[in-house]
C-alpha cells in the first residue's frame, strides 16, 4: 500500500468491479442501487464540477448533509479534485456550522437541503471564502450562489468533453501526504478543533482494520445509519468500502435501523454502546413478555449462556452437559434472535466511541453475536486498538492495530504512534504540540496494558474525580454499570473536591413508557413518572446494586433523577451520545448543589 492514495484506491476498485453495486438509498418499500461505475461516473462528474467553480488542490470544501449516497459522491469528488473534505454534523447550530465553514475557509460547501441551506444563509456575511452551495434536494438561486447538484455535475460534464484530460491529471497528482480531510472533533469541552488527516493516514487504517477484521473482498454489506461526519463511521462505511468494495445501504434513520439491518443483513455492524444497549433492552423486553414457562425457560438458557461465556473468558473447557443444552437454546432462541435483528449473516460486530458494560457484551457473546470494542479518536484515523474476532477480551479494548504502538506514560495515560496519528490541528500550533509532544499522540486516556498486549481504557485523564478526602476515582464504571438497568438512559457521577459521590440520571422515555403500561400508570406524564414511588424505587435498586460492587468512597450517596434525557440540540451529549460533562455540570449546578446542602 505504500505510496498509495484514497484515489488510486478508488479508482482501481471501480476499474475492478464496476458492475457490482455500490451505493443503495431507500426508494419506496425497495432500495433504489448505484453500481461502482455510477459510482464512479457521479464522482468525476462532481470534481470537475468543483473544478469548473474555481477550486484549487488543498482548498477545502464542506458537506453538511445526513448519510446518503450524494455524501460519499461530494467527498470522493471533493479529495479527487485536490482539495481536502470538511464534514460538518447536521444537528450542529447555524453559529457552529459558521465556525467551520469560516475556521477551515471552506471554498464550497454540500448541503442536504433547505433547512442546512438555512444555517448558512443565516451566517453568510461572516463567511467571505465560501463562493458557492451546492444542494441535494432543492432549488438553485438566482445570484448562482447556489447551485443544484445536478447542475453542478452537468458543469462537470461539460468541462470533461473541454479538457478530457483534466480530471486524470488532477487525482493522480494527489500524495500520500496531502491532507484528505479535516475532521472537527465534536469535542466534549471547548470549541471544535479541526484535525488534518492525510491520504496515507486513511490507506494505512483502512488496511489495518480489514487486516483485524477480514471479510469476502467485494461481497461485505454495510448500514450506514451514525453519522459520517464522524471519523468512526466514515471508516466503517466509507473509506473501508472504498479499500474492500463494500455495498453500502443508507438508513433513513435510527427509528427505521432494526427493518434496515433486517433487510440488509449487513456482514460487519459497528454501533456505539447506546445501539447495543437499545438492542439488548429491546431483547431483555421480549423475553419478558412471554408466557411464564418459556421465560422461564429462556432464562435458564441465556443464564448458562452467560455461564459458558465466563469459561471461556477465564481460558476453561465448557462442561458437555452446558455445550449440549446450549446448542438446543441456539436452535429454539438465540439463532431466531440473531435473525430478527438482521445480524445472522454478520462475520464481525464493533463496539467503540465510548465504553460498554461489559455485561451487555456478555450477553450478546452469549447468544453467539460476540461484540469486540475498539478503541481511538480522531486524532489517530479513528482506531487504536481492536478485539480481534477470534480471540475477544470482554472488558478489553484489544490489542494496537498491527503497525501502531502503545505504551502507558507514567501517569498512566496512553500514549500512541503510528502512520494513523494525524498530521496536526489546523491553524492551531500549539494544540499540536501538546497533543504531540514527544513524536507520541497524548490520547488523554488513562489505560493499562495486560501480559497479551491487550489495552484496557479505565477513564478519560481529566475526568478523573479526586474527593475531598483524596481518593482518585473514575467515574466511567460506576456510569456505565448504572445504565446497565433498563430505566436509565444516561448517568453522569459528581464529586471532584466533594465529599461524596453523586450522580444525575435520566431516563429512558421507551423503557419507561414501558414500565409505566406494565404498572398501570399510563395515563401519568414523564414528570409524573420519574417522581413516582414505583420509578424512584426501581433507580434506588439500581444504585444499591452498583454500590454493592464498590468501596465505600466510591459508592454513590444521593442522586437526582431529572426531567428528561440528555439532548444534542442542548449541547448534553456529542453526535456519538457521548455526555458532555462540563457543560451538564454546569447546566445542572442548581441541582448538585442540592445534593451536597445538607
Amino acid at each position: 500500500m505504500a505510496g498509495e492514495t484514497v484515489n488510486s484506491m478508488f479508482w482501481n476498485k471501480v476499474e475492478e468491479i464496476p458492475d457490482r453495486p455500490a451505493l443503495s438509498s431507500r426508494e419506496g418499500d425497495g432500495w433504489k442501487t448505484l453500481t461502482w461505475r455510477d459510482y464512479g461516473d457521479a464522482v468525476k462528474e462532481t470534481a470537475l464540477g468543483l473544478i469548473s467553480l474555481g477550486v484549487e488542490p488543498k482548498q477545502t470544501v464542506a458537506i453538511l448533509s445526513a448519510n446518503r449516497p450524494e455524501w460519499h459522491i461530494a467527498d470522493v469528488g471533493g479529495f479527487t479534485a485536490g482539495a481536502t473534505t470538511v464534514p460538518v454534523y447536521v444537528t450542529n447550530s447555524p453559529p457552529q456550522v459558521a465556525y467551520i465553514l469560516e475556521h477551515s475557509e471552506a471554498r464550497v460547501a454540500f448541503v442536504e437541503n433547505e433547512d442546512q441551506l438555512l444555517k448558512i444563509e443565516k451566517e453568510r456575511d461572516g463567511l467571505p471564502n465560501l463562493q458557492n452551495v451546492v444542494i441535494f434536494d432543492g432549488a438553485a438561486s438566482a445570484d448562482g450562489f447556489v447551485l443544484t447538484m445536478d447542475e453542478l455535475r452537468a458543469k462537470g460534464r461539460a468541462l470533461a468533453e473541454e479538457q478530457p484530460d483534466l480530471y486524470g491529471s488532477r487525482w493522480k497528482a494527489v500524495e500520500p501526504e496531502d491532507t484528505i480531510t479535516i475532521v472537527y472533533t465534536s469535542g466534549t469541552t471547548g470549541p471544535p478543533k479541526g484535525a488534518m488527516l492525510s491520504h496515507k493516514n486513511v490507506v494505512f487504517t483502512v488496511a489495518s482494520l480489514y487486516d483485524r477484521m477480514p471479510e469476502p473482498m467485494n461481497e461485505g454489506r454495510r448500514v450506514s445509519f451514525l453519522p459520517l461526519s464522524h471519523i468512526a463511521e466514515r471508516d466503517t462505511s466509507h473509506f473501508l468500502g472504498i479499500y474492500c468494495g463494500l455495498h453500502v445501504y443508507f438508513a433513513e434513520s435510527l427509528d427505521t435501523l432494526a427493518r434496515d439491518l433486517a433487510e440488509v443483513k449487513p456482514t460487519v455492524l459497528f454501533a456505539v454502546p447506546r445501539v447495543w444497549e437499545k438492542f439488548y433492552a429491546g431483547i431483555q423486553a421480549k423475553l419478558a413478555a412471554l408466557p411464564d414457562e418459556q421465560r422461564q425457560m429462556a432464562e435458564m438458557a441465556v443464564g448458562g449462556a452467560k455461564m459458558a461465556v465466563e469459561a471461556r473468558q477465564a481460558g476453561q473447557e465448557v462442561p458437555e452437559e452446558l455445550q449440549q443444552r446450549l446448542q438446543m437454546a441456539d436452535q429454539m432462541l438465540f439463532a431466531p434472535v440473531r435473525a430478527a435483528l438482521g445480524l445472522d449473516q454478520a462475520l464481525s460486530l464493533v463496539s467503540g466511541a465510548a465504553p460498554i458494560n461489559p455485561d451487555i457484551i456478555k450477553f450478546f457473546h452469549g447468544i453467539g453475536l460476540p461484540i469486540a470494542e475498539v478503541y481511538g479518536q480522531t486524532e489517530d484515523c479513528g482506531p487504536t486498538s481492536l478485539n480481534p474476532r477470534e480471540k475477544i477480551k470482554i472488558g478489553t479494548v484489544g490489542p494496537p492495530l498491527d503497525g501502531v504502538e502503545v505504551r502507558i506514560a507514567d501517569d498512566g495515560e496512553v500514549l500512541v504512534r503510528g502512520d494513523n496519528v494525524f498530521q496536526g490541528y489546523f491553524k492551531n500550533t500549539e494544540a499540536t504540540e501538546e497533543m504531540l509532544e514527544g513524536g507520541w499522540m497524548h490520547s488523554g486516556d488513562v489505560g493499562e496494558l495486560d501480559e497479551d498486549g491487550y489495552l484496557t481504557i479505565t477513564d478519560r485523564k481529566k475526568d478523573l474525580i479526586i474527593t475531598a478526602a483524596g481518593k482518585n476515582i473514575a467515574p466511567q464504571e460506576l456510569e456505565n454499570r448504572l445504565k446497565y438497568h433498563p430505566l436509565v438512559s444516561q448517568a453522569v457521577v459528581i464529586g471532584d473536591r466533594r465529599k461524596f459521590l453523586s450522580a444525575l440520571i435520566t431516563l429512558d422515555p421507551e423503557a419507561l413508557a414501558k414500565f409505566a403500561a406494565d404498572q398501570g400508570l399510563g395515563d401519568l406524564s414523564f414528570a409524573e413518572l420519574k417522581d413516582h414511588p414505583a420509578v424512584q424505587e426501581q433507580i434506588a435498586g439500581a444504585v444499591e446494586a452498583v454500590n454493592a460492587e464498590f468501596s465505600r468512597a466510591e459508592q454513590l450517596k444521593k442522586w437526582t433523577v431529572l426531567d428528561r434525557d440528555f439532548l444534542q440540540e442542548e449541547d448534553e451529549i456529542t453526535p456519538t451520545l457521548k455526555v458532555r460533562r462540563r457543560a451538564i455540570v454546569e447546566k445542572y449546578a442548581d441541582a448538585i448543589e442540592g445534593m451536597y446542602a445538607d
